[in-house]
């Protein structure tokens, strides 16, 4: 009896395992299902752990679909900065390289990201931690982009986010099969070389030279 005592203790998940194991547990359930039916009580009961263990991690609905939603935001900030890490040498290719990356890791993902995201949404307090994200993920693609074409700060921001929202767009329609990924890819690609162009700051003048660097021929 000792003996099996020591074996189930070493088989006790730490605090970090049993979050990874209920988050995990959490997002099969929207994959499967949607998030009508995610509930505290039901990711427990699905993972083999009583209610207040769930409880203890998130306290409700909505901290659990934060808690969704952070992970599937540092998933989509890393894939970007790896994408920005391979050093690409013009505007061109650093759309190119962050399209790809962008569409590929919702495909990886899935449906989750918008349904977590749509879930999230009916909580008027979530107004500003969804921005957040956002932010966060606009301020990859600004650092990206500045690289090549020096955007003011502010107007800078605004623009990424504009370019995020429409990259979302593109991305559900993908995987809702109504859009191959090749397309979405240089459909994304086009709108953000299109919006940093617009909104790069030019020297005045008419045949004035460009702010932006290209790759060398």
């Amino acid at each position: 009896m000792a003996t099996q005592a020591k074996i189930g203790a070493r088989k006790r998940l730490s605090h970090y395992d049993r979050r990874v194991q209920l988050l995990d547990t959490a997002a099969a359930i929207v994959r499967a299902e949607g998030a009508d039916g995610l509930t505290l009580a039901r990711v427990a009961e699905m993972a083999g752990v009583t209610k207040p263990v769930a409880y203890q991690h998130f306290e409700t609905r909505a901290g659990l679909l934060r808690a969704l939603y952070l992970r599937v935001d540092a998933h989509q900030c890393e894939a970007a900065r790896l994408a920005v890490d391979t050093h690409a040498g013009s505007l061109e290719q650093v759309a190119e390289i962050l399209a790809e990356s962008y569409v590929d890791c919702v495909l990886h993902i899935g449906k989750e990201y918008g349904t977590i995201t749509a879930a999230l949404s009916t909580f008027a307090e979530a107004d500003a931690f969804l921005r957040a994200g956002r932010e966060r993920y606009a301020k990859i693609y600004l650092e990206a982009f500045g690289a090549f074409v020096p955007l003011p700060p502010e107007r800078g921001l605004m623009t990424m986010l504009g370019v995020i929202g429409a990259a979302e767009a593109l991305a559900r329609e993908v995987t809702a099969n109504r859009l191959n990924r090749q397309d979405a890819i240089e459909s994304i690609k086009g709108i953000m070389e299109g919006a940093v162009r617009a909104n790069a700051p030019h020297a005045a003048g008419p045949g004035a030279a460009t702010p932006f660097r290209s790759a060398p021929l």
